[in-house]
Order: structure tokens, then sequence, then C-alpha cells
């Protein structure tokens, strides 16, 4: 699988091989073959344009994953994310997606956030959130 990270961000530079190592892991356990997959890392500004266009919200938000086919892309909002292990987490949420995982009840909702923590807490023990 082919990962490619993109990060715009302001703030803070991310660990790019930690971005992979996560993303190969959740791919490997949920035992899927995923084509390439690119990971932008932006600002509201940019994810309230895409959330605006693509699903008719007029809002910033955290993270939106679009299957593409070959090449999906999950874009994430740095200026969502508190803390690198929130960033982490936003990415997952993403990825599962993208895998099929929704939330459209409260009890989708919670599964999905317990899925999420699980693979962050998995792989980064040290950045919970």
């Amino acid at each position: 699988m082919i990962i490619n990270v993109y990060d715009y961000s302001e703030k803070t530079r991310v660990r790019e091989s930690c971005i992979e190592n996560l993303v190969a892991h959740v791919i490997d356990t949920e035992g899927v073959k995923a084509p390439a997959l690119n990971i932008i890392i932006t600002n509201d500004a940019h994810l309230k344009n895409l959330n605006k266009r693509f699903l008719k919200k007029n809002k910033p938000t955290n993270v939106i994953a679009f299957p593409m086919g070959e090449v999906n892309e999950i874009y994430v909002s740095y200026d969502q994310a508190r803390t690198e292990g929130e960033l982490y987490y936003f990415i997952i949420h993403g990825l599962l997606h993208l895998l099929g995982y929704e939330h459209d009840s409260k009890t989708d909702e919670k599964a999905m956030d317990k899925r999420c923590r699980e693979y962050l807490n998995t792989v980064f023990p040290d950045c919970r959130i």
C-alpha cells in the first residue's frame, strides 16, 4: 500500500512514519486490501470548503474521507486537533469511514469511537485522548 502524507500545517510537523505505521496497522488488522491513500493535513478553512462543496454543510469539520477508487483521500484539520494523539485519532476515524464504518446512530458512533481509541492506544499507548 502506498501512503502519501501531505502536511500543510502551520503549527507543527507531523511524524510521517508514525502515520504510515498507524494506517498499516489498521489496514492489517481489518484484513482489507487497500489502494493508495493520500492523507492531507490542512486547516479549518480548507475542511469547511470541502464540507460545504461535497457534504452541503457550511462549517469546518475535523476529518473528511473520500473513497476515490485507486487513490483514496483523507483530509484532516490540524486546527481541530488539540494534540498529536487527536490528529492520529481523526486519521483513524477517516480511514474507518473508507473501510465502510459509519456512525448514523448513537450506538454506531460509540462503537466507532471505541474502535478508533483501541487502534490509537494499541499503536501509540502514550497518545491517549
